[in-house]
């Protein structure tokens, strides 16, 4: 009895120095986020799965709205039939014309690209230090850990759960670019295959060893990092701590029980619509690449109605003429399409070209819509069945019919070939590492560079493109990866997410890329061309390696089909190269069809899944109801945008586009998140490990809380609907927005209390006050010089506004501020400096370009004709650049002085920050001091200030620390011998 007792207390005593047996008691009492629950427990019963609801109103509810609000804008929007200005050659002038585009397209591209230009450097730099964190990981003492308690063992088989690992994470993409991209490397302007004036290039072997490698990069170790780093970390909370398998539970080691309330709703929300938007993208665009191979086979234009349009059978789609017309009538005027093609002739006779493109077009859309259907329809039937059933059955074909594929190329095609291509590039790869992964074409970017060299767009279009891509999709497939790898230890799981999908993406690339670009290359040298009947010839050529040419009077050649992939589709490309084998040609495409369409199926389920799972609160197995409505959701917004593409002629997949570039953007804060849950992680493993204590070695508050609850979850597992209000606390929220304006009386607080703790060891002419207040001093004029300088430059940017903005002034554009031609001697070139339109804001359209080019550069030209000359620095062609429009942004005069000022700032209250902890024993380091005073500087004060008010005496603390460690010592010591001995 008595032992019975001292080991309940044991286990009490255990549960209660658990780190996170806050959190799990919250999961046990329902209270770990908001729920509505409807229907029987959550539980293994089929009642259970299909007639229970378990959801997150808010997060759900939020994600959703998003979503659709952002479709619904995409859609309204449509074509803006004046939405774009464009010069127009008129009678020897250029003329300004307003002209149709579709704007969200634009817009959401451009957002893509401001991304690049400004943040190259920190997704390169981020993705290294990624790469690095996890290299450090898999050899740390902490790589054999599992994912689940001690004695969990793994739920999947390793060829199950790899083929789920490989399906999620790029199955599909591995079709779409495995032939396209080192082809469009190839033969377009790379980061290596320089093309000097348009004409000098590589020697090709370099050209396609340069492609290989740059594939390889965009495909390798710092695309997989973020799903390893996202699955590892939510793993280990949900497997062996219990927290729910949502995003949010990723910040639980820094934030503590802040997860369950809105910061951590609004995480899950826009996690949710990541993978949504990711999904659709994928799903919208993949029918493109699944009905081109449709085509292929039936070797027809369409497929769902009639097979073809011209005026042969024009009699059996004549009663469609005036629906055709009245899509072209849709179609904005000055388009492409519309501007070249007459839909009636002068007299009034259709004109069947037209139309039947129009009506091959619009079927073409109909069979799209139809595809995604089918797929959806598929998909829910697979997530319905759960994860044992139709997603992990469905993955393990995917990878075997991919892995048929790829043998039977390298069999048919030429395989030492292929072979010698791995090899040699898995060397290029290693040698190049370094140095491709720290390259972010600073030089080319800034557009200052010469027009030999790197094309300045490659680094948005290619690998920004790709690293946004990749962690823009890190939440879906991060939580896929995390759900199915329990029982598996640290070092096992990097294994399967890194090591071998990198191997396995290398064979593909190696196989079905080498493939592409011999063939490519193999067309140059044959002369067959763009020009060539669909670009394609029947070949035969002299294998010389194989006996000498003239051995025995008959050399042996080798004949087969050479298209030339630079001139083909991006969704035809896969299929060329396997309809090259001859008769075996039409039975690998139906293959390659197949796995299109089953990969799209898993990542279709595989999303829907991960969507419901974070919805419900991290819920592993979410009631079937919930996964339905997630699946359905996908195909509808995929549905709409591609249903929108009817109307764009030019450009059907414009809205997918706009809705990618949106998604890709979600990437620049996810690369901060995924870098808290770096050090989340690592945090974790350590308070499991013992070296940290969970609330000893943590600050009272987080740098999140200002005093603001917006509401809570009340306890009960049971409760239909368990939100109640938040709370407010007036005292600490009263004095975040004092300390915003006035941070220095705590800074001074907090720095006199830490002065006077080392007042011992400061034996001067200077006491501790003394230093407290000159430290405080210099804080404060470095904290508000920068709130004047800022300040101040916007007022500036008024004035100059209102004496530049107003007119076109004569000479302004070197001058600047100059009124009359005396002042004009007064400067060299211009005091403009920064970024400026070009022209007035008041241009129109109807303005004469030309005119106003010449006006400018006339006016110019009166004062400083030598730097108009052609070839000049400051001229375009001959034509000086000038801007007499419209300041974008403030002119930075004073501004950069002042952040300079505020940097300055912000590296004090850092330092502060780290005596603070350092003499505290608080968990944290430099970096994360460094960025906590840079962006949330008021509730960093209000941390030190509390941690200095209410913590122990430091002297009595310490002598019971060193009391304890000399006890331990002579406990741990061997017993001195006597004197005698």
């Amino acid at each position: 009895s008595s032992l019975g007792v001292v080991l309940v207390q044991h286990r009490d005593s255990a549960m209660a120095e658990d780190w996170c047996a806050a959190a799990t008691r919250r999961v046990e009492k329902g209270s770990d986020g908001v729920w509505i629950r409807f229907g029987p427990k959550v539980d293994d019963s089929l009642k259970s799965r299909f007639f229970s609801i378990r959801f997150n109103p808010i997060t759900s509810g939020a994600a959703t709205v998003m979503l659709f609000g952002f479709v619904i804008v995409l859609l309204a929007i449509g074509v803006d039939r004046k939405g774009c200005l464009i010069t127009s050659s008129e009678e020897g002038s250029d003329i300004f014309r307003e002209s149709a585009c579709y704007t969200p397209k634009i817009e959401f591209s451009f957002w893509m690209k401001w991304v690049a230009d400004c943040f190259t450097w920190l997704y390169i730099g981020s993705q290294d230090c990624w790469v690095v964190f996890l290299v450090v990981l898999y050899f740390s003492r902490f790589a054999d850990m599992k994912l689940g308690k001690d004695d969990d063992v793994p739920e999947f088989s390793d060829f199950a759960w790899f083929s789920m690992v490989f399906s999620c994470g790029v199955g599909v993409g591995l079709f779409f670019y495995g032939v396209a991209e080192p082809i469009w490397h190839y033969v377009d302007v790379n980061r290596y295959g320089h093309q000097w004036n348009g004409t000098k290039r590589l020697p090709d072997n370099e050209r396609a060893q340069a492609a290989m490698n740059l594939t390889w990069f965009h495909w390798g170790l710092h695309g997989w990092v973020v799903y390893a780093v996202v699955g590892v970390l939510l793993a280990f909370l949900h497997f062996r701590k219990g927290l729910p398998m949502t995003i949010k539970t990723c910040f639980y080691p820094l934030i503590g029980e802040r997860i369950y309330g809105f910061w951590g709703d609004f995480v899950d929300s826009v996690s949710i619509v990541a993978t949504t938007m990711g999904v659709c993208t994928s799903l919208g665009l993949g029918v493109f690449q699944i009905n081109t191979g449709i085509k292929k086979l039936t070797g027809y234009p369409n497929w769902i109605k009639l097979s073809y349009y011209n005026e042969a059978n024009f009699g059996e789609w004549s009663d469609r003429v005036d629906s055709l017309e009245q899509y072209y009538l849709d179609y904005p005027i000055d388009s492409t399409f519309r501007s070249g093609n007459s839909f009636r002739d002068d007299d009034g006779n259709v004109i069947i070209g037209t139309a039947s493109k129009i009506a091959s077009f619009v079927d073409t859309n109909d069979e799209q819509i139809l595809i995604i259907w089918l797929i959806t329809l598929v998909a829910t039937v697979s997530v319905a069945s759960g994860l044992q059933v139709g997603i992990q059955s469905l993955s393990m074909i995917c990878l075997y019919l991919g892995m048929f594929l790829m043998m039977v190329i390298l069999l048919m095609d030429d395989t030492w070939y292929i072979m010698n291509l791995y090899t040699q590039s898995l060397g290029y790869y290693l040698w190049d590492f370094l140095r491709i992964s720290f390259y972010s074409a600073a030089f080319a970017q800034s557009d200052h560079a010469a027009s030999e060299g790197e094309a300045s767009w490659y680094m948005s279009g290619w690998t920004i493109f790709y690293w946004g891509w990749w962690i823009a999709f890190a939440p879906f497939v991060g939580i896929f990866f995390a759900r199915i790898s329990r029982g598996r230890t640290i070092r096992q799981f990097l294994n399967g997410t890194m090591t071998l999908p990198i191997a396995y993406n290398f064979a593909w690339m190696a196989t079905f890329g080498g493939a592409g670009l011999k063939m490519e290359m193999a067309a140059d040298k044959f002369g067959v061309t763009c020009d060539t009947e669909f670009s394609r010839a029947n070949v035969c050529r002299v294998v010389e390696r194989m006996r000498p040419s003239g051995y025995g009077g008959n050399p042996e050649v080798f004949c087969s089909t050479l298209t030339k992939l630079s001139c083909r589709g991006t969704t035809d490309m896969v299929f060329d190269v396997l309809y090259q084998y001859a008769d075996l040609g039409p039975f690998m495409g139906v293959i390659c069809l197949i796995s299109l369409i089953l990969y799209f199926i898993t990542s279709s389920d595989s999303g829907s899944l991960v969507d419901d799972i974070v919805s419900a609160n991290g819920i592993e197995e979410p009631p079937v109801v919930q996964r339905v409505y997630w699946a359905f959701t996908e195909g509808a917004a995929a549905t709409a945008l591609l249903y929108q593409g009817r109307l764009n002629y030019d450009a059907p997949d414009a809205g997918l586009r706009a809705l990618q570039s949106a998604s890709i953007c979600v990437g620049l804060p996810y690369t901060f998140l995924i870098c808290f849950m770096c050090v989340s992680l690592w945090r974790a493993l350590q308070y499991e490990r013992g070296e940290l204590k969970w609330g000893e070695s943590q600050f009272k508050h987080s740098v999140l809380d200002v005093g603001v609850t917006a509401y809570g979850a009340g306890e009960g597992t049971t409760r239909f609907f368990n939100l109640k209000g938040g709370s407010l606390d007036g005292a600490r929220f009263g004095k975040f927005f004092f300390y915003i304006a006035a941070p220095i009386l705590p800074f001074y607080n907090v720095t006199r209390t830490m002065k006077s703790m080392g007042a011992a060891k400061s034996q001067g002419m200077f006491g501790p006050m003394f230093w407290a207040c000159a430290t405080t001093a210099f804080a404060a004029a470095m904290f508000y010089l920068w709130f004047i300088l800022v300040l101040v430059d916007h007022v500036d940017t008024a004035v100059d506004a209102a004496n530049v903005y107003g007119n076109v002034i004569p000479g302004g554009i070197w001058t600047g501020r100059g009124w009359t031609p005396d002042e004009y001697t007064q400067y060299k070139v211009t005091q403009r400096f920064g970024m400026y339109k070009r022209y007035p804001t008041d241009v129109m359209e109807g303005t004469n370009k030309t005119a106003l080019d010449a006006f400018v550069t006339s006016d110019g030209a009166q004062f400083f004709p030598e730097y108009l000359q052609a070839g000049s620095e400051y001229s375009d062609n001959g034509v000086a650049v000038g801007a007499v429009g419209d300041r974008l942004g403030a002119p930075l005069h004073y501004a950069v002085i002042g952040w300079y000022f505020y940097l300055t700032f912000a590296c004090l209250l850092m330092s502060l920050r780290n005596q603070v902890r350092t003499t505290y024993g608080l968990a944290g380091n430099i970096v994360e001091d460094f960025f906590a005073a840079l962006f949330v500087y008021p509730t960093v004060l209000m941390q030190l200030e509390e941690m200095v008010a209410s913590a122990p005496d430091l002297e009595s603390k310490q002598n019971k620390i060193d009391a304890q460690v000399a006890e331990k010592s002579m406990a741990t010591s061997p017993p001195m011998e006597s004197q005698d001995a």
